[in-house]
């Protein structure tokens, strides 16, 4: 369930964003949203949550494909800030995992946690 809403909320942007008709693949989503037959505000919850956090993803990723003639420095900026929403997104399935008690976790190998002086 956490991928099909993750993939829902960047395809519910890319029909707001773009030109492109999405909207099978919208309806596809939200039928499957509909059979888990979960609590609609637990539901809606994540929606909301990941449609922000890819929102704002979104927002970056593009700062960074406009950016050609970007300073170096502006670029780790913009990377930093792309791993951090990521960090945050896969918190949010993960909640989504726990609460259907299905799926997986995304889970990183050989990582160590650096504290950057970051909240």
């Amino acid at each position: 369930m956490s991928e099909i809403l993750d993939r829902y909320t960047i395809t519910k942007l890319k029909s707001e964003r773009t030109e492109e008709d999405v909207t099978e693949e919208l309806l596809a989503y939200e039928s499957e949203i509909k059979a888990k037959n979960a609590d609609p505000a637990e539901m809606q919850g994540f929606i909301d949550r990941l449609y922000e956090v890819n929102g704002d993803l979104w927002d970056v990723e593009g700062d960074i494909r406009k950016g050609v003639d970007m300073p170096l420095e502006e670029v780790g900026r913009l990377a930093l800030k792309v791993r951090d929403l990521n960090c945050k997104r896969n918190g949010v399935k993960a909640e989504v995992v726990d609460a259907f008690a299905e799926g997986f976790k995304e889970i990183k190998v050989n990582y160590t946690k650096v504290d950057y002086g970051r909240d």
